[in-house]
C-alpha cells in the first residue's frame, strides 16, 4: 500500500517540470543527519546531475507516508527537521488514521522555540488535496488505510 500512495502522488505531478526521487537524502544545514523522505519534489534544473544529497533549499515538497511504526518519526521528528530546512511543504500521508495533513510555510520564529509549519491542512483520504506550491491538486480517491 505504501508503494501505491507514493506511486499515485508521483504519477500527478507533472514529470515535465518537476523531479520526483524516491528515497533521496536531503542535506539540511546544521542539521544532524539527512533525512531521506519517501518522496522528494524539485523544479527541473535546480542542481546539476544526480547525486547522494540534493540541498534542502532547492526542494520544493517533501512526501512521508506513515507505517504504524512510524507514526511519531514523521508526525514529529520529521516535521521539525524539514522546517528546519525550511522545505516550503511537507505532505503526510497517514494511512493508519486514513488522512493527508499538508504542512507549509516553514518558521523558525515559534513560540516553542523550535521550527515548525505556521499552515496545516488536513484532508480526509478521498479528498482532494491541494498543493500551491506545485499549482496542482492531488486525487486521493485511491488511497486507503491500513487493514
Amino acid at each position: 500500500m505504501h508503494n501505491w500512495i507514493i506511486e499515485s502522488i508521483q504519477d500527478q505531478i507533472p514529470r515535465a517540470r518537476w523531479h520526483r526521487s524516491q528515497t533521496q537524502d536531503i542535506a539540511i544545514p546544521g542539521a544532524a543527519s539527512e533525512p531521506q523522505p519517501d518522496l522528494a519534489v524539485y523544479e527541473r534544473g535546480a542542481v546539476e546531475g544526480p547525486g547522494r544529497l540534493i540541498p534542502a533549499p532547492v526542494v520544493t515538497l517533501v512526501v512521508e507516508v506513515v507505517s504504524k511504526a512510524s507514526v511519531d518519526r514523521v508526525h514529529r521528528t520529521k516535521r521539525l527537521m524539514y522546517a528546519e530546512g525550511t522545505i516550503p511543504a511537507y505532505l503526510i500521508v497517514d494511512p493508519v488514521e486514513g488522512v493527508c495533513v499538508l504542512l507549509t510555510e516553514p518558521s523558525d520564529a515559534t513560540p516553542s522555540g523550535l521550527p515548525d509549519y505556521r499552515t496545516e491542512r488536513t484532508s480526509r483520504f478521498g479528498d482532494p488535496v491541494p498543493v500551491g506550491v506545485l499549482e496542482l491538486t492531488l486525487d486521493t480517491e485511491d488511497f486507503q488505510t491500513y487493514s
